[in-house]
């Protein structure tokens, strides 16, 4: 096992290539950051519509690439929840489309209830959209801990938009010929994708799909490549 897990090191090493800045803790404290300051200033609470515009404009590029590179809520869960977390699977039940499709419904109305109750004040209007980041990412945080770290990305309203929109925008190929079924890719991924039951599609065709490549970084037939 750790002649297995040295292997994958390398293989990470030598795919990944030169060592790059890491700059996803600094977006992963702009979370805590909007939404604390956001009690005291509610216009704060409207960054989250230039999250929610980034992650669908991008989608039309690289599927739901923002909710790995520059959602807060995404790092914030990588980079401090995952040390939290006890890591058992996602339940079935919130993986499935009914429970996509409630939160799309329930985020949209939540929306649209706190246009009517804020009656044209916009600083209302901020503090509704604050106090529903906290509610998220309370849930989001409770989830991470309870199952694996991006559980809420799983039903994230704006992550199943974004993946309806680019599911097919520069996938992760699959060469079949090289795939020796052995299911690492699976065992490795953050949003528990099957990405062996891809293998006859040759692409990673799943909406959940964020392109963070981590399938790709632990294959060790390189069977798995990014569609850049």
């Amino acid at each position: 096992m750790e002649i297995l897990e040295k292997g994958l090191e390398k293989g990470n090493k030598k795919k990944t290539g030169a060592k790059k800045l890491n700059y996803k803790p600094f977006v992963a404290l702009l979370l805590p950051t909007v939404i604390i300051a956001g009690l005291f200033c509610p216009l704060m609470g409207l960054f989250a519509f230039v999250c929610m515009a980034g992650a669908v404009v991008l989608s039309f590029y690289k599927g739901r690439y923002w909710c790995y590179r520059f959602c807060p809520r995404g790092a914030f869960l990588d980079e401090f929840i995952s040390k939290l977390s006890f890591q058992r699977s996602v339940p079935q039940i919130l993986k499935s489309g009914f429970s996509k499709a409630f939160w799309v419904v329930f985020f949209m109305l939540m929306i649209v209830l706190n246009v009517i109750r804020s009656g044209g004040d916009i600083y209302k209007f901020g503090k509704g959209v604050v106090l529903l980041l906290w509610l998220t990412s309370l849930l989001a945080i409770i989830g991470g801990i309870l199952f694996k770290p991006r559980t809420w990305c799983i039903v994230c309203p704006m992550g199943t938009i974004s993946g309806l929109v680019g599911k097919r925008k520069r996938p992760i190929e699959i060469d079949v010929s090289k795939c020796v079924q052995c299911k690492l890719c699976n065992k490795n991924c953050p949003m528990e994708i099957e990405v062996c039951s891809f293998k006859e599609n040759g692409i990673v065709e799943s909406i959940n799909c964020i392109r963070c490549e981590t399938c790709a970084k632990v294959c060790p037939k390189d069977a798995l490549v990014s569609l850049d």
